[in-house]
């Protein structure tokens, strides 16, 4: 299913990085944030590992828009914590290992290979997506200009 602008985003829990804390639900955010979902391939890949930490660089720019990041891959809880602490990633990461990838398949990000596809989806206080970007192969990052230009419209 091909979500797009508009659209309800569908709802999931999640586990997260190892030792973070409890499962995040993304209806818990309804009412009270602006929420970045970014669906990555895998931690530790070369674009991932400059994509995330931008993000996280920029945090004062989700804070002034109320909006909190989350990272989905389907990558364990235990390699998120890793790559965390690597990256210095204060945000979020949550993985969709154990649910079988429900959540990535949900938004239509499965790759065929088996991971997610690179993808920001922006969803409102309300829960509808404001911005979605899937990149194409090869991996390529999503335009920021765009997604921060949709993020300012909400702030």
């Amino acid at each position: 299913m091909a979500l797009k602008v508009g659209d309800t985003a569908p709802d999931f829990e999640l586990p997260q990085s190892q030792g973070k804390g409890p499962a995040i639900k993304l209806s818990d955010f309804k009412g009270k944030k602006n929420v970045l979902l970014c669906f990555y391939p895998f931690d530790f890949s070369s674009v991932c590992s400059e994509q995330l930490p931008a993000y996280q660089a920029q945090k004062d720019k989700f804070a002034k828009a109320d909006c909190e990041v989350l990272g989905i891959s389907v990558d364990s809880p235990f390699s998120h914590a890793a790559w965390a602490e690597k990256f210095g990633i204060e945000f979020p990461l949550l993985s969709d290992f154990f649910s079988g990838k429900k959540t990535i398949q949900s938004y239509g990000l499965l790759h065929d290979r088996g991971m997610s596809n690179r993808a920001v989806v922006l969803v409102d206080k309300q829960g509808k997506i404001v911005h979605m970007e899937v990149t194409p192969s090869p991996p390529e990052k999503p335009d920021d200009g765009k997604l921060f230009a949709a993020l300012a419209m909400l702030g």
